[in-house]
């Protein structure tokens, strides 16, 4: 054996001989003792009692703020599931590139896609108009070729999408168009190709009806744009700045096709008329009345003339039928008169009715109203005061 094999063999048999003393003699020792030798013969003991304290200190009552601290976070939300091209997940690159480690594609833009997608070049073929991207082959600015969190590969859903190259219609005006506000463009539109103006789905008839179907069921008379179905004629499909979504004002609208109410020879215009407020009187769409009106006179002259009618004991029998002696929108005699009042009168009372009449006498030429009101009165004749004083008095009526 060497010499350096010899000292280590000593050195171990000396270390082994003291640390069994040390047992021997920490055996009967006091607690105090036996650390100050574990202290000579070893590296790193704790101070005395340090053991205990740590005990101590680590010792916490459970409160319910350490079990809330303690309670495992909820699990995260599930990633949403993203949508792959089905060549994509295939690992199938030469199905649309030269090679899997080319991007060059195996045909211009937009062909690539029509040799799986041959449903939609065929609608596209037979369709009047078709959205330009498509047109262009330009799949690329609203589907992603290989995977995307949206249906059917859309690089974006919803609104957004169409707004990063049309301008945001709503933006157009203070009235917007509810469906619009609250629904997707292709609710009305069609994606990549219609027959319709403004590629629709539908006809503006067929497309407007599916919510405004009410404006025209069981309606007697329909107001013929409506009836053709030209609603874009007097409104605008998105938004504007006029109520009703109109192009322009009412009285402006309706003067698109009525120009001739007032008529230009008119001396005297109903205050509606004047004013362009043509909706008082009329529904734009569709009503049970004859020329649209809402209501049939007099009830529809009660809107805003006072209902002279229902105190009156006497009634001139025509009285009821107001466009029987006026016109409702303009004309060229006094009151909205059809014609001179001599004229109106004559119309049902002919000269030879009137000469029967003593109290006629003297009153050829002469405005009937000096003696009659032509609605209402306090006899069957409808005489006014005056003409009723003239009677009492036994003398003829006559007018002057």
């Amino acid at each position: 054996m060497s010499q350096p094999s010899r000292k280590i063999s000593f050195r171990c048999r000396v270390m082994a001989l003291g640390g069994f003393v040390a047992l021997v003699l920490l055996a009967g020792c006091t607690t105090e003792s036996k650390h100050q030798w574990l202290t000579v013969f070893f590296d790193g003991v704790p101070p005395l009692g340090a053991t205990n304290a740590v005990a101590a200190s680590t010792t916490v009552k459970p409160s319910p703020t350490n079990v809330v601290s303690q309670a495992q976070p909820p699990p995260p939300p599930p990633l949403p599931k993203s949508v792959i091209h089905p060549p994509y997940a295939n690992r199938d690159c030469t199905a649309c590139h030269e090679s899997k480690f080319s991007q060059k594609m195996l045909g211009k833009p937009g062909e690539v896609c029509f040799n799986c997608h041959k449903e939609l070049k065929q609608s596209l073929a037979a369709s009047k108009l078709t959205h330009p991207p498509v047109g262009e082959g330009d799949c690329k600015s609203c589907h992603n070729p290989h995977q995307s969190l949206n249906k059917k590969l859309l690089v974006t859903k919803g609104n957004p999408l169409c707004l990063t190259c049309h301008d945001n219609p709503l933006a157009a005006g203070k009235f917007k168009h509810q469906a619009v506000e609250a629904g997707d463009c292709t609710d009305c539109h069609a994606a990549h190709a219609a027959n319709f103006k403004g590629l629709l789905k539908k006809s503006a008839k067929e497309t407007c009806a599916e919510c405004h179907a009410d404006l025209t069921a069981k309606k007697k008379v329909v107001h013929q744009p409506v009836a053709d179905g030209e609603c874009l004629e007097c409104h605008k499909p998105h938004a504007g700045k006029i109520k009703g979504l109109l192009k322009k004002t009412v009285k402006e609208t309706c003067a698109g096709c009525h120009d001739d109410i007032p008529a230009k020879s008119a001396k005297v215009i109903h205050q509606p008329v004047g004013d362009g407020d043509c909706l008082a009187c009329h529904n734009p769409h569709a009503t049970d009345k004859k020329a649209l009106v809402k209501k049939s006179a007099p009830a529809l002259c009660w809107d805003c003339h006072d209902n002279f009618l229902a105190p009156a004991k006497f009634k001139h029998d025509v009285v009821e039928d107001c466009f029987g002696c006026h016109k409702p929108h303009s004309s060229a005699a006094g009151k909205l008169l059809k014609k001179d009042l001599l004229k109106v009168c004559a119309e049902c009372h002919d000269d030879k009715d009137l000469k029967a009449v003593k109290g006629h006498a003297g009153a050829e030429g002469k405005s009937c109203v000096v003696c009659h009101d032509p609605h209402i009165g306090k006899d069957k004749f409808l005489l006014k005061p005056s003409a009723l004083d003239q009677q009492a008095g036994k003398e003829p009526a006559v007018a002057k």
